[in-house]
């Protein structure tokens, strides 16, 4: 039996994802929680086999709180689940130590797909962007692209601006301030040597990170 540490502040879809879990004889979530505080204290209280870690959460997004799981249980895989396209945030997540990524519009049974590989001791990541998985894991300039300098909250940011958001719609999906969205949007053009949205635009397009 698969015992699973569902992180995700979405009720609903927790509760729902839960429910599915359960109907696999092999799979069971045998603890949940909305919050990176307790995810990391469920892992020192009750024994898990994977993680399935939402991105986009209240405060730190799942790519800023996966190393601290990583060095409370080094060996222990992580499944990130996000919203976002594999091919915006699946080597973030692989550099970042996750063992899988599925976005939530996938089809169910690759989750479960995934889970069981990852339970087994491999990685998975979708078909589509998995040559570039691992060309990168072979790489040895991997990190020497320069939006590696980013934060994942800041590269968080960075794509939903590019997407066009404004820093009131980020600031409101993320659960930060108009003011604080401005300081990481500041912080990003600082570290990507860049002046204004339109030529975040161009090196978002230029780096092959939206199409």
């Amino acid at each position: 039996m698969v015992s699973i540490l569902l992180v995700d502040d979405h009720t609903i879809f927790r509760d729902g994802l839960k429910r599915l879990l359960h109907e696999e004889n092999d799979l069971h979530v045998a603890a949940e929680t909305a919050d990176a505080g307790e995810a990391l204290l469920c892992l020192r209280t009750t024994p898990i086999d994977v993680v399935l870690l939402d991105i986009n959460m209240k405060g730190r997004s799942g790519l800023d709180i996966l190393p601290s799981i990583k060095a409370e249980r080094p060996a222990l895989p992580v499944i990130i689940l996000s919203m976002y396209p594999a091919e915006t945030y699946a080597l973030r997540a692989l550099d970042a130590g996750a063992s899988g990524y599925i976005a939530k519009d996938m089809d169910f049974h690759e989750l479960i797909t995934c889970i069981r590989r990852v339970a087994a001791g491999s990685k998975y990541f979708p078909a589509e962007i998995l040559d570039r998985v691992l060309r990168h894991s072979r790489s040895d300039d991997a990190e020497e692209a320069p939006q590696a300098k980013l934060s994942s909250r800041e590269f968080e940011i960075m794509m939903l601006i590019v997407k066009g958001q404004r820093l009131t719609d980020i600031g409101t999906q993320l659960f930060l301030s108009v003011k604080t969205v401005s300081t990481y949007r500041s912080r990003i053009m600082q570290k990507l040597n860049l002046g204004n949205n339109a030529e975040l635009v161009q090196y978002a397009l230029r780096h092959k990170l939206i199409d």
